[in-house]
């Protein structure tokens, strides 16, 4: 059965993406590489803002300081020995990949689990309803 998918354009690669509802949990990039490196740069971007906080400056000051007593260690351990400078590597050969074209490659898939989805593309998150609770019910006494 196909899944009704979902297209959108990835934030950091820019590229369009189609996911299936199976699969969609409101991702907003196109893989996991593109994850990673958004997460990377998003806490990058945290550490630089933390290290301008008066807190920040100081855990920053102490981690230097103790990063420069470390340098002033001694070392009596041998230094690494030195690689061999003419070293041959094996030559590789790359395989040409052969390309069926056919309707079932030209179909889209979804980017997560590779399944063929529907032509028809949404937009849109899929938003669920959720009846209320009797928790979440107000009683009014009369007075």
């Amino acid at each position: 059965m196909k899944h009704t998918p979902r297209l959108y354009y990835c934030l950091l690669c820019h590229s369009q993406s189609v996911i299936c509802s199976h699969c969609d949990r409101g991702q907003i990039y196109c893989s996991e590489t593109c994850s990673k490196i958004a997460r990377i740069k998003s806490c990058i971007e945290a550490n630089k803002r933390y290290q301008q906080t008066p807190k920040g400056k100081r855990q920053h000051a102490i981690r230097q300081k103790r990063y420069r007593m470390r340098q002033n260690e001694k070392v009596t351990d041998h230094g690494s020995i030195t690689p061999s400078q003419n070293v041959l590597l094996e030559s590789v050969k790359n395989k040409t990949k052969e390309v069926d074209v056919d309707q079932d490659s030209m179909q889209k898939r979804c980017c997560i689990c590779k399944k063929p989805v529907s032509s028809w593309f949404r937009n849109g998150f899929l938003h669920y309803y959720t009846p209320p609770s009797s928790k979440n019910l107000l009683y009014l006494r009369p007075p």
